[in-house]
C-alpha cells in the first residue's frame, strides 16, 4: 500500500502538484539504512491515515536525503528494488521501473518537497493513496 508526502498551505489546503509516493518497496528500502533513524521510520507513518510532518523532521529528513542522494550519485549505497508500486502482487504489469535512476529521481523530487516546504513555511503530510 502506497501513500504520499504533499505539501500543504497554512490553511490546510493540499497543493496537489507538490508530492512524493511512498511506495512499499521504496519505504523498506529505506527502513534498512540504520544511519537514517528519519528515513527509516517512514515505516511507521500509517498509509491509511493523514499524519502531519512537524518541522523538526522536516529538518531532519532533508538533511538525511541530502545524504543519501549524494551516496546514490556515487552508487554507495545498497542496490535499489528493480521495479515499485507491485502493492504486495509482484506483479511488474501494474508496477514502474525504479532501480538507481528511479531512486535519484525520487531523493531529487523528496529533496525539493522539504525545500519548498521550508521556503514557502508550508506543512508537510503523509496522506493515504485512495
Amino acid at each position: 500500500m502506497a501513500w504520499t508526502l504533499q505539501l500543504a498551505d497554512d490553511e490546510g489546503d493540499i497543493l496537489n502538484e507538490s508530492f512524493v509516493v511512498l511506495d512499499d518497496e521504496v519505504v523498506a528500502y529505506l527502513a534498512g539504512f540504520t544511519e537514517f533513524p528519519v528515513l527509516r521510520n517512514l515505516k511507521t507513518l500509517d498509509p491509511r491515515e493523514e499524519t502531519w510532518i512537524d518541522a523538526e523532521v522536516r529538518e531532519m529528513l532533508e538533511r538525511e536525503v541530502a545524504e543519501l542522494a549524494a551516496r546514490v550519485r556515487r552508487r554507495a549505497a545498497p542496490a535499489p528494488p528493480d521495479w515499485v508500486g507491485l502493492e504486495g502482487t509482484g506483479d511488474l504489469r501494474i508496477g514502474e521501473e525504479f532501480g538507481w535512476r528511479g531512486l535519484l529521481d525520487f531523493l531529487q523530487r523528496f529533496e525539493h518537497l522539504l525545500h519548498l516546504a521550508r521556503r514557502m513555511r508550508m506543512e508537510l503530510w503523509g496522506l493515504p493513496n485512495d
